[in-house]
């Protein structure tokens, strides 16, 4: 029985041959098939990395956007079953002496009914050109280091402080603007005839159920991928306040920005503040996020390691392939090399390094075009989908847990054919017979 250290040299012997012997068949191997090995196992990592990265980017980017555009870093809203944010004024008093708020943005909502034509009664059989929607009242002056809403304002020109009677509505919500208004989907309405100047009326029943109504002009159009803004209208705060007839300094959300890590404290520090006594929902952006949102990410993440996984296949075929008809085609010259005293192992460490060799030059190459070009450009210029600009997620760490297994990967297919090839009897090899 041979003790562990006389194995463990004899390893390193075997080591150092197969490290001698790779080296010489990468050199005397053609610089053209070497470059197409290393090619295709870059677009194996890529299709690793970047494919499954643009597939949960695309969800990441209307994370994004929703917290950017609407939420900021903690939002908070009504309760179940609740009007209103209880005990509105103390919290606004709060935040504006805490530290670590940076800006906040109050916002009354309340559903309404906007009417587009008020002038023609429908016809018989016609509905009238009206449509549901949440009416947002906001101060323009608050909102714009919060969620930059200006920057939404796609036709016409936003609100100002002093803006009274004008109304900006969300593209969806117009037929000439909507990206939806050809769809013919049963149910879904939208207002016609109306754009920059047109006239509407906006009405809502209070709660002791009496009818509230105000005419405006609209002013803008709103456009982005959030429906928290493109399927809204928007007037001023103080004008809304005015048509509300009881709980006017009571709001239905606070937007906060804070440090993203201070996030989940600031929760926290919202709920202790208000307590027990009174009723309302604090959540970070994650939190607020729709759950449909989420098991789309879950779906696009198991989308993307499903192509992974045949990118993986696809590499370990040709790594296998490649090794195969390389030690097929030099069995004599393996046979030889058994014969005069080189031993099995370290013929097959040759062919295992050489796959090592392909799968870590591709890798760096793939890392290198991953992380210096492709999330750098995708983060400058988002892919435009229709509900959310598509980015590249790619992470160090797991992008080193694909190189890993991206490796094992290439040496287990340099392995098995080199296996396969050296166990052959050694005069067979030499003498070429099977």
């Amino acid at each position: 029985m041979k003790s562990l250290l006389s194995l463990k040299t004899e390893f390193q012997k075997a080591l150092r041959v197969g490290w001698f012997l790779a080296f010489r068949q990468i050199r005397r191997s053609g610089r053209g098939t070497t470059a197409l090995i290393i090619f295709i196992m870059v677009l194996t990592f890529l299709n690793l990395v970047v494919v499954s990265g643009l597939l949960v980017g695309l969800m990441s980017g209307a994370f994004k956007q929703f917290q950017e555009s609407y939420s900021g870093e903690v939002i908070v809203t009504t309760a179940t079953g609740h009007n209103y944010i209880e005990n509105s004024s103390n919290l606004i008093n709060f935040l504006r002496a805490h530290p670590e708020v940076k800006s906040f943005s109050t916002r009354h909502t309340i559903g309404a009914t906007v009417l587009g034509t008020l002038t023609d009664l429908p016809q018989k059989n016609q509905r009238a050109n009206q449509m549901s929607t949440q009416l947002v009242g906001i101060d323009p002056v608050a909102e714009q280091p919060v969620t930059g809403f200006s920057r939404f304002v796609s036709s016409g020109a936003p609100l100002g402080p002093n803006d009274w009677g004008k109304i900006l509505i969300g593209r969806n919500l117009i037929k000439k603007y909507s990206s939806f208004a050809d769809a013919n989907i049963p149910g879904l309405d939208f207002l016609e005839k109306v754009d920059i100047g047109s006239r509407v009326r906006v009405s809502f029943s209070t709660t002791d159920g009496n009818l509230v109504a105000k005419e405006f002009i609209i002013q803008g159009i709103v456009k982005s991928k959030v429906d928290q803004i493109s399927a809204r209208v928007f007037i001023l705060d103080k004008e809304l306040e005015q048509m509300l007839p009881v709980n006017k300094e009571q709001y239905q959300e606070i937007a906060i920005r804070t440090n993203p890590n201070y996030a989940p404290t600031l929760v926290k520090e919202i709920k202790n503040f208000l307590g027990t006594g009174y009723e309302a929902r604090a959540q970070t952006a994650s939190e607020a996020i729709p759950s449909f949102l989420r098991d789309v990410e879950t779906t696009m993440g198991v989308l993307g390691n499903a192509l992974s996984s045949i990118a993986l296949v696809v590499a370990a075929i040709t790594i296998f392939i490649v090794i195969f008809i390389n030690a097929v085609t030099k069995r004599k010259f393996i046979g030889i090399m058994k014969g005069i005293g080189i031993s099995p192992l370290s013929i097959k460490l040759s062919y295992v390094i050489q796959a090592l060799f392909y799968g870590v030059v591709g890798s760096a190459v793939g890392l290198l075009l991953t992380f210096g070009l492709l999330q750098p450009y995708f983060n400058a210029y988002p892919i435009d989908f229709p509900f959310s600009d598509g980015i590249l997620v790619a992470t160090a760490s797991g992008a080193s847990i694909r190189v890993a297994i991206l490796l094992v990967v290439t040496l287990l297919a340099g392995y098995i054919p080199a296996m396969l090839i050296v166990r052959k009897n050694t005069l067979d090899s030499i003498l070429g017979r099977n």
